[in-house]
């Protein structure tokens, strides 16, 4: 008998790990099994998860951190999140939890730690599902959260190799209570049809190459590596055109957008804020340019796989070694900005045959983390 888990997310804001979670909850339903939801506070996503879930939310208020956050992107969570509950609702929250006898309470990030220890009266096993590597973590988690996940949560997930390695080698967490578990991604093909209207918006013409970023515009997403090594391209082949989708109302999107107007008078760079609907953007490019400093295991990279796009990243940055290890023409030494422009300028003139070919490994790389295969993977650990 599958376990009756209540899930723990901090937010509901569209992200990638909120993203994975929704996916999960979708797949849960589709089992005919019944999902619970607890979430530290709301956002866009609320009313699909409650599609698949019955949600409860801790603090209902916008909070302190997306005020701070754009102002200080660095300050630790610790210090930027007012945790302040919903303190009438939280008895019947609790009453209710006790009265559905979950098996597991599983948050899903460690910005979700600092809530499971406010469940710890509920006497329920805890797991955690972790996104993050070095730089989130700092972010996310403070140290006493950290020590919690070390010695109480008794299931640790990691999405790939090096978050477990560095769950293992810098917090101790004990091998047998840590687990691999790659995401789950929604991998639909669409039509094609948007990807043409999409470069008449952004006045790209219709026979150009198109080079593709993705993600909220901050550090660790390599936002400002990709910018300067579009400008690099641009300068080799002024054809080329970058397109980062994510750019967002915070200072590291101003600075960006003032770098682009200082260098970019031919239009060849477009900063484009973040869409609910991404697809067309993904059919429209030529390679996909993962420039993150770190990136646990990025849904983007999957998007594009699945669209049979060559994806250029960083060695050691994350998940896309796990991903690419049979592919080494694509990954680059870390942080090595002028080895990526020549990998892109590669893959930009390759012929029709040998993208064909590539496009067919990585549809086939990226089925690996469908649905199907997510649902088979949990239901295999025996939960």
């Amino acid at each position: 008998m599958a376990a009756k888990i209540l899930f723990v997310g901090h937010d509901a804001n569209r992200a990638g790990a909120q993203l994975v979670l929704l996916h999960w909850l979708k797949a849960e339903a589709a089992q005919g099994r019944k999902a619970y939801l607890l979430l530290e506070k709301g956002g866009e996503l609320v009313s699909q998860y409650e599609r698949y879930a019955r949600v409860w939310v801790w603090r209902k208020g916008p909070g302190n951190m997306e005020k701070i956050y754009k102002k200080i992107p660095f300050l630790k969570r610790e210090e930027r999140i007012d945790r302040e509950p919903n303190r009438p609702e939280i008895a019947d929250m609790l009453r209710d939890f006790r009265g559905e006898k979950f098996n597991l309470i599983l948050g899903n990030t460690v910005a979700s730690l600092a809530l499971l220890q406010e469940l710890q009266g509920l006497r329920v096993p805890f797991g955690t599902y972790v996104h993050e590597l070095s730089f989130s973590l700092s972010m996310y988690a403070s140290e006493k959260d950290m020590g919690f996940l070390a010695t109480k949560v008794s299931k640790v997930f990691g999405v790939s190799a090096q978050v477990n390695r560095l769950l293992a080698d810098k917090f101790q967490v004990p091998s047998n209570r840590l687990f691999l578990l790659p995401p789950i991604a929604e991998l639909v093909k669409s039509k094609g049809a948007k990807s043409g209207l999409v470069k008449e918006q952004l006045g790209i013409p219709a026979e150009a190459k198109v080079v593709l970023g993705c993600g909220m515009a901050e550090w660790r997403k390599g936002t400002d590596i990709f910018v300067r090594v579009a400008r690099q391209v641009i300068r080799q082949m002024p054809d080329v055109h970058f397109v980062w989708l994510g750019v967002g109302d915070n200072v590291f999107s101003a600075e960006l957008q003032a770098e682009k107007e200082g260098w970019d008078e031919s239009g060849r760079l477009h900063l484009v804020p973040n869409k609910a609907d991404s697809k067309p953007y993904f059919e429209a490019m030529d390679v996909f340019f993962l420039s993150s400093r770190e990136d646990p295991f990025p849904l983007v990279m999957l998007e594009a796989a699945f669209q049979g796009r060559p994806i250029v990243g960083f060695k050691g940055s994350g998940g896309v070694n796990d991903f690419l290890k049979e592919l080494p023409d694509l990954l680059v030494g870390y942080l090595e900005e002028d080895e990526a422009k020549e990998c892109l300028m590669n893959w930009l003139k390759k012929d029709a045959e040998v993208l064909g070919t590539l496009a067919e490994k990585l549809k086939n790389s990226a089925m690996n983390y469908s649905t199907e295969r997510f649902v088979a993977r949990w239901n295999e650990m025996d939960i």
